[in-house]
């Protein structure tokens, strides 16, 4: 399976996508969607991909003005894949690939005193658990600076559903439905 990226510098490059059903693709109507809400904030920003599978959002960060993409993927398949892609573009040098459990990458990340502008978390549809973790981790912490974007796309129904109430500093929009997939944005705030 090939993704193509939709815009910017590499609009039209096709990316390798991980073999088997270990990951899924983000939808190129997920991506565009997200991306024409980045685009007044996505120019030098550092663009963090959780679930990164094949990479596709970072590049596609990196492809619109992005300054630095970190990628996080558990997934042998999945990170093999990835690096491909980045040396295909020969975007190594802007990137960081961290091949770990997302929570120990998070902590890892913030252990460094990484803050991010935009962070896109497209956990296992099938893991609704990690969902709330990550928002959670994401609210309470200095990994996402003040001001910056956290999307999260989800199954529908979604696990992200009646959270907004318990989170201190994640402002949440209402979240857009793509099919089978909704998305959902926060800014936050401190």
């Amino acid at each position: 399976m090939t993704l193509k990226i939709l815009g910017g510098e590499w609009g039209g490059r096709l990316l390798k996508a991980p073999k088997g059903k270990q990951t899924r693709p983000t939808t190129s109507i997920m991506r565009k969607a997200v991306f024409d809400i980045l685009q007044p904030h996505i120019h030098s920003a550092t663009f963090l991909d959780l679930f990164a599978g094949s990479g596709a959002m970072g590049i596609e960060a990196l492809s619109r003005g992005a300054e630095r993409a970190i990628f996080v993927d558990s997934h042998r398949e999945a990170i093999r894949c990835l690096k491909e892609n980045l040396a295909l573009l020969k975007i190594e040098s802007r990137s960081l690939v961290i091949q770990s459990d997302v929570f120990k990458a998070l902590l890892k990340l913030q252990e460094m005193g990484v803050q991010c502008d935009v962070i896109y978390a497209d956990p296992p549809y099938d893991q609704s658990q990690l969902y709330p973790k990550i928002l959670y981790f994401l609210d309470r912490t200095l990994l996402l600076k003040d001001k910056g974007i956290l999307f999260v796309e989800s199954p529908i129904p979604s696990p992200l559903e009646n959270l907004s109430d318990t989170l201190k500093h994640l402002i949440p929009h209402p979240p857009r439905k793509y099919g089978a997939s909704e998305l959902y944005y926060f800014f936050i705030q401190r």
